[in-house]
């Protein structure tokens, strides 16, 4: 036969918080542990994404690349191809830098040159930079040519202006748009 003996609340009360005390540190734990082994995943993904980047500087070579110029190329004829690019890609001028114009006639001395070398044909535009107004725009140059004064097309109140030159590059022959490039000024309206 077996003999059961009653609990008083008391004992069960006790039992029942040792219990509960006993789950909250399981728990506890358990949580710390889930930390640390999230945290530890976290470093070792890092360290694998860090560590296996690649290095995008690194310049790799071909290994059956052969040093030189290649066989049956003519130098001489590959030396004026290559000046001939480096001539079309080149624009060539002169300017004054700090013209100076007359406020009654707009006339000054702009002092434009395309030189002879060249091997284009320019215009000139006239770009006020603060109000990017065009207040002067010239037909072709032909090289070997320069325009000593020219003449405003939009008169300008006197004062001393930051201003850009921008030389237009045509094709001698068909006057095709090659590019262009400019040069900053100091225009003087007096």
């Amino acid at each position: 036969m077996s003999k059961q003996t009653k609990i008083k609340p008391e004992e069960e009360k006790k039992s029942s918080e040792q219990e509960t005390s006993s789950e909250k540190k399981k728990k506890k734990i358990l949580i710390i542990l889930c930390g640390f082994c999230m945290l530890s995943a976290i470093v070792v993904l890092s360290c694998l994404l860090f560590l296996k980047k690649e290095d995008k500087t690194k310049l790799v070579f071909e290994d059956n690349a052969t040093m030189g110029i290649m066989p049956g190329v003519d130098l001489e004829q590959r030396r004026k191809e290559l000046q001939e690019q480096l001539d079309r890609s080149m624009i060539a001028f002169s300017v004054n830098t700090s013209p100076v114009f007359q406020a009654n006639t707009g006339n000054g001395n702009l002092m434009v040159e395309n030189p002879g070398n060249n091997a284009k044909l320019i215009s000139v535009k006239l770009e006020i930079n603060d109000t990017k107004e065009v207040v002067y725009t010239s037909n072709y140059i032909k090289p070997g040519s320069y325009l000593e004064n020219i003449t405003l097309d939009k008169m300008l109140e006197p004062g001393t202006y930051q201003a850009t030159v921008y030389f237009l590059a045509y094709t001698e022959d068909t006057a095709e748009y090659i590019g262009q490039t400019g040069a900053g000024i100091t225009l003087t309206v007096q």
